[in-house]
C-alpha cells in the first residue's frame, strides 16, 4: 500500500513538473517546436480521400422514364431532339432523356389529375386525353418558341461580328484567329456560339461540319447564310472578305427594310386599339355633359 503511494506521489510530481516547464517555456522554444511539427505535416503525404461511386435515384429512373417515352413516340429523334434543345438553350441544364423523362411524369400526372377530378366516366376520360394532349405539346411548344427567340436574339449580333472579322482578316489573320479575336474582344451573346464551333475545330472536327452544326444550334436564315457562305468559299478557295463584306451590308439593308415595313404596319395596328378603347372613352368625356344638359332641358 505504501509503495503505491509512493508511485502515485512520484507520478504527480512528475506531472506537475511538465506542466510547469510546459508554462513556463520561453516563447522561442514553444515557436521552434511549432515550425518543427509544421515542417513534419508538410512533408507527409496527404491522404487521398476516395469517394465512392454512388448510383442515385435520379439516375436509374430518368432512363427508365425516357425509354417509356420513346417506346410511345417512336417517331422522335433523340438526337434531333438534343440538337432542337441546344437550339432552345437548355442543353446545358437539360438533355434529350431528361426532356423525355419530363415528359412521361407529365403525362401521368394528367392522367391522376384526369381521373381523380372526374372520375373514371366520360368526362374523366375527356379530360385526360386533353391533359395528355397538353402535356405532351407544351414542352415542345416551349422548346420550338425559346429556340426561334434565341436565334432572333442572337443573329441580331451578326453584322457586327462580321465587320469585325472582316477587319481582323483584312488585317493578315487566318481565319481561325480572327474568330478567336473577335470572342476575345467579343461582348455579344454571338460571340459564344463561335467560341463553342472554335473548340469543336480544336478537337478535330473539320471546319465546315462545326459551322454546319452553328447553323443547327442557331435556326435563323442569316446565320444559315453566313455559314454557307463560308462554307462555299472554303471549298471552293476564293477569299472571304468581299463575300463577308457584301453579306454584312446585306443583312444591315434587309434589316432596314423590315424595319421600315414594321413602321408602315404600325398604323394600321393600332386602328383598331384606337377604336374600342379610346374613342369611346373620349366620347363620353366629351359628349357626355351636352347629353346631360340636354336631359335637363327636355325634362324640366
Amino acid at each position: 500500500m505504501l509503495v503505491l503511494l509512493l508511485l502515485g506521489f512520484a507520478l504527480c510530481a512528475a506531472a506537475l513538473a511538465l506542466v510547469t516547464e510546459t508554462a513556463f517555456r520561453s516563447q522561442t522554444d514553444r515557436r521552434s517546436a511549432l515550425r518543427r511539427v509544421t515542417s513534419y505535416a508538410a512533408a507527409r503525404e496527404t491522404p487521398r480521400v476516395v469517394y465512392e461511386d454512388r448510383v442515385s435515384l435520379l439516375k436509374l429512373v430518368v432512363p427508365a422514364l425516357s425509354k417509356i417515352a420513346l417506346r410511345l413516340t417512336p417517331r422522335v429523334d433523340p438526337a434531333k431532339l438534343q440538337i432542337r434543345l441546344e437550339a432552345a438553350g437548355f442543353a446545358p441544364r437539360v438533355n434529350a432523356q431528361r426532356f423525355l423523362a419530363l415528359k412521361t411524369v407529365l403525362a401521368v400526372v394528367s392522367i391522376g389529375v384526369g381521373f381523380g377530378t372526374a372520375g373514371f366516366g366520360a368526362r374523366g376520360f375527356l379530360l385526360v386525353l386533353a391533359l395528355l394532349a397538353c402535356a405532351l405539346l407544351l414542352p415542345e411548344y416551349a422548346v420550338v418558341r425559346s429556340a426561334r427567340a434565341r436565334a432572333e436574339r442572337l443573329s441580331a449580333d451578326l453584322p457586327q461580328a462580321i465587320d469585325q472579322i472582316v477587319v481582323s482578316l483584312e488585317a493578315g489573320l487566318a481565319f481561325d484567329a480572327a474568330v478567336s479575336y473577335f470572342v476575345q474582344r467579343g461582348r455579344s451573346a454571338f460571340a459564344g456560339e463561335l467560341q463553342l464551333v472554335l473548340s469543336e475545330i480544336r478537337m478535330g472536327e473539320s471546319r465546315a461540319e462545326a459551322l454546319r452544326r452553328l447553323a443547327e444550334r442557331v435556326p435563323h436564315p442569316d446565320v444559315r447564310s453566313f455559314v454557307h457562305t463560308l462554307v462555299q468559299s472554303e471549298g471552293v478557295g476564293i477569299s472571304r472578305v468581299p463575300l463577308l463584306k457584301s453579306q454584312a451590308t446585306d443583312l444591315r439593308n434587309r434589316r432596314q427594310l423590315a424595319a421600315e415595313e414594321k413602321a408602315q404596319r404600325a398604323p394600321v395596328k393600332m386602328l383598331f386599339p384606337t377604336l374600342i378603347f379610346i374613342l369611346p372613352v373620349m366620347f363620353i368625356v366629351l359628349l357626355g355633359p351636352a347629353f346631360q344638359q340636354g336631359s335637363r332641358l327636355l325634362n324640366p
